[in-house]
């Protein structure tokens, strides 16, 4: 029963991460469109701003809810202190992620948004290391490493999504405060270009930890 539980969690992670991330891709094409009224577009924006809270919040979580299934599987064996303290670490995150959240254009979503952002580079470093040591093991499954090594790059992919989006969020509020014009929505379109590109390499990435974890083909 137990084992169930988790699954329903990670399953529900999963879901809530790419459903609502589908949401937040979609939101962001709305923000092209020229023909809308800058109002709308900014409408469009703050509605997948704040879908975005969903995948965010997903990731702070996928990685210990995946440890818990791997543990009760006997596929890893972890010192008893081991997941308590990536609870709490998962937990506390998530927790100062949503006090962002709900406090925006503050010094504290400030806060939580660099907070956000150190533990991406934390989790890359940690879950990429920890995916190398899997497929160097000669006693753990393969399928586990990729899945591991897998959801190492997704952190890595959201680091230099947030880099990047950083100058579309810059071009768009041009158009915000001056209107828009062919020159600012074409920079615009150019500054958000790549950042489609990384939401579809994050989306592959899922879908293959996804099969590692369901097939376990290797």
């Amino acid at each position: 029963m137990d084992y169930s539980i988790w699954v329903i969690l990670h399953v529900l992670l999963l879901v809530f991460w790419l459903g609502t991330d589908v949401g937040v891709f979609l939101s962001a094409k709305y923000t092209e469109h020229s023909d809308l009224s800058v109002e709308t577009r900014a409408t469009a924006l703050r509605i997948g701003m704040i879908l975005d809270r969903m995948p965010r919040s997903a990731l702070t979580l996928i990685f210990p809810s995946g440890l818990e299934l791997a543990t009760r599987l006997g596929l890893l064996t972890l010192p008893g202190w081991a997941l308590p303290v990536i609870w709490v670490i998962s937990l506390g995150w998530l927790a100062f992620l949503w006090a962002g959240f709900l406090h925006p254009q503050t010094a504290l979503e400030k806060k939580s948004m660099l907070f956000n952002f150190v533990m991406h580079i934390i989790m890359t470093l940690l879950v990429g290391g920890f995916g190398l040591y899997l497929l160097l093991a000669s006693d753990k499954p393969t399928w586990l490493a990729i899945k591991v090594l897998v959801t190492g790059l997704i952190y890595v992919t959201g680091i230099i999504l947030d880099v990047m989006f950083k100058p579309a969020v810059d071009a768009f509020m041009a158009i915000i405060a001056e209107g828009g014009s062919p020159e600012r929505d074409a920079q615009y379109s150019r500054a958000i270009g790549p950042v489609y590109n990384l939401v579809l390499v994050i989306y592959a990435l899922v879908i293959i930890a996804m099969v590692m974890g369901i097939s376990k083909p290797f």
